[in-house]
C-alpha cells in the first residue's frame, strides 16, 4: 500500500469507521513504514478531532468521554456532589490511597485540601493542581503520557509507578457499567490503569453516578467482584443489586 500521507490518513479513517478502533502495529506492517510515523499519523487526527490516541493505537472518538473534563463535570454535577460526599466518609487519617482521573474523583479530592494526613498519588492534572496549594508533602503525582482531553497521565511510566506501590484505597471510575459485563472503559489506557490498581490495591471504591448503569463501552475493566465497594447516588436496578451481592459487592447510595 502507498505511503502517501494523505493515503495513509484517508485509509486510518476508513478502518475506524469499520472496526471503531486501529493498532500501530497493524497499520505499520500494512503501509511498510514505522510505528513512529503511524502514531504521527494518529496524532493529527486526534489533533483534528477525528479519533483518539490510546496505547498501540486510536479509537473513535466518542461524545460522552471525549468532552474536556470542565464540560463533563457539569453532566450529573449534582449526583457526583453527593458521591463525592459518601466517599469522603470513607477516608481515615494515615492511609495512602490513589484517586484515578474521573470526574467524581475531582469532586471528592475538594475534601481533601484540609486532610494533610491522608497520603494522596494521583494521575489527575485537575487533582493535582486542586491540591497544589496545600501546605503538605503528601500529595505525589504519578506522571506518564499526558492525554490532554482527559488532562491525565496515562501509558507505560503510569502503570509502572502504580506496579511500585501498595494502596490502602484505590478510589476509581468507569465510564459505564453493564449488568452482565461489569464495569466498562470506552480506552484501553483508561482500563489498564485501574486493572493495575485493582492488582495493587488493598481495597477497590468505585465511584459510578446512576447514569452509567445499563450502558456498554468498548473494555470490560472490571468484574463486579473486582470493586469491594461501590458509592452511586440512587439505588441500583434490582437486576444490577443481584449481581453485585452475589459478587459481595458493598453497596452505598445517596
Amino acid at each position: 500500500m502507498t505511503d502517501h500521507p494523505q493515503a495513509r490518513l484517508q485509509h486510518i479513517l476508513e478502518e475506524l469507521a469499520k472496526h471503531g478502533r486501529v493498532t500501530v502495529k497493524e497499520l505499520a506492517t500494512e503501509f511498510s513504514v514505522s510505528p513512529e510515523t503511524v502514531r504521527r499519523d494518529l496524532k493529527q487526527l486526534e489533533m483534528e478531532g477525528h479519533l483518539r490516541c490510546i496505547y498501540g493505537g486510536g479509537v473513535t472518538p466518542r461524545r460522552d468521554a471525549d468532552q474536556p473534563i470542565s464540560q463533563r463535570m457539569r453532566v450529573n454535577a449534582r449526583e457526583k456532589a453527593k458521591i463525592a460526599t459518601l466517599a469522603a466518609r470513607e477516608l481515615r487519617d494515615r492511609t495512602k490511597i490513589f484517586l484515578d482521573s474521573g470526574t467524581t474523583m475531582l469532586a471528592l479530592s475538594r475534601y481533601l485540601v484540609d486532610r494533610p494526613l491522608i497520603n494522596i498519588y494521583t494521575n489527575s492534572l485537575d487533582i493535582i493542581q486542586t491540591l497544589s496549594g496545600v501546605e503538605s508533602n503528601n500529595v505525589v503525582a504519578v506522571g506518564g503520557v499526558l492525554r490532554p482531553s482527559y488532562r491525565a497521565f496515562l501509558g507505560t511510566d503510569t502503570l509502572n509507578v502504580i506496579r511500585e506501590h501498595l494502596f490502602d484505597i484505590a478510589f476509581v471510575s468507569a465510564v459505564t457499567v453493564d449488568v452482565n459485563l461489569g464495569f466498562m472503559d470506552l480506552g484501553e489506557d483508561e482500563a489498564l490503569v485501574r486493572r493495575a490498581l485493582r492488582r495493587h490495591a488493598k481495597q477497590v471504591v468505585m465511584l459510578a453516578d446512576s447514569s452509567k448503569f445499563g450502558r456498554q463501552g468498548n473494555f470490560c475493566t472490571y468484574n463486579f467482584r473486582d470493586v469491594d465497594l461501590l458509592i452511586t447516588d440512587a439505588p441500583p436496578r434490582a437486576d444490577f443489586l443481584e449481581k453485585l451481592e452475589e459478587a459481595q459487592v458493598k453497596v452505598i447510595y445517596a
